[in-house]
């Protein structure tokens, strides 16, 4: 598992750089979807409480919008499994498909934003969708489910998590050794997986916040084009999966799983 005692400094190192680049690309795309069509498609909590409240008030046409976006994810998430589950023995390159066709997805949306200015015509929105669905399926499967690019929920929640985590590893091993086994252990504390994981929640949740400001930014001044920038990650990230480091950094238990 990449964040995991039993993974190697390496690899976990290889996933955390794939996880934050993820995030920015998950926050940029949500945030420049909603400027640009008015939806949020990287997180489906909001569109599945707006289906609910939409049946609810009897509004079967927002509740059928509501229902697109999550269809449109839930298919971009079991696409994301099936090429991950083709190319699994590979020894490089077994992500280039998912995020193929995810660069394609993204640069397609903002081709046809770009020849139809002000459009928000729905297969847009399904697009989005699909493209983050595929994502975070790609980075779960990828993190053996530690890791999600496309949301903060669980982010945030882990960090709370793993505070309540480094306090008791900090108390367990410094009990009855006073204020210099405290001390002793605090500075231990960077070297140990618990602030490692730490600080890759709280990277992700800063990955993610300048996604969502950068990607608006370049929007309003640059229009579609905004949407090359994600591509353009997504690119580096194929390259990187495809080059001889990759094959020998990856661990041997995840061709199985990846």
């Amino acid at each position: 598992m990449p964040f995991s005692t039993e993974s190697t400094p390496a690899n976990r190192r290889a996933y955390t750089v794939l996880a934050l680049l993820l995030a920015a690309v998950a926050g940029t795309v949500n945030a420049t979807g909603f400027v640009a069509l008015g939806v949020h498609t990287s997180h489906m909590s909001g569109n599945m409480a707006s289906l609910g409240e939409s049946l609810a008030q009897g509004d079967g046409a927002l509740a059928f919008r509501a229902a697109e976006v999550l269809l449109a994810f839930v298919v971009g998430a079991v696409c994301a499994a099936a090429l991950l589950d083709a190319s699994r023995r590979r020894e490089r390159g077994r992500h280039v498909a998912a995020l193929a066709v995810e660069v394609v997805t993204l640069a397609g949306i903002g081709v046809a934003l770009d020849s139809a200015p002000g459009t928000r015509a729905p297969v847009l929105w399904w697009g989005l969708a699909f493209a983050m669905g595929l994502q975070n399926a790609l980075v779960t499967r990828v993190s053996g489910a530690v890791v999600r690019t496309t949301h903060v929920t669980g982010i945030l929640t882990d960090i709370g998590i793993q505070l309540v985590q480094m306090f008791a590893w900090v108390r367990d091993g410094s009990r009855g050794q006073g204020v210099t086994g405290v001390l002793r252990r605090l500075r231990a504390l960077p070297s140990a997986i618990e602030f490692e994981r730490t600080r890759l929640h709280l990277g992700l949740g800063l990955s993610f916040l300048l996604g969502c400001t950068g990607g608006p930014l370049l929007y309003l001044r640059h229009g579609p084009a905004a949407l090359g920038l994600p591509c353009v990650v997504l690119l580096l990230l194929i390259g990187l999966d495809l080059s001889p480091a990759a094959a020998r950094g990856a661990p041997r238990g995840s061709t199985s799983r990846a």
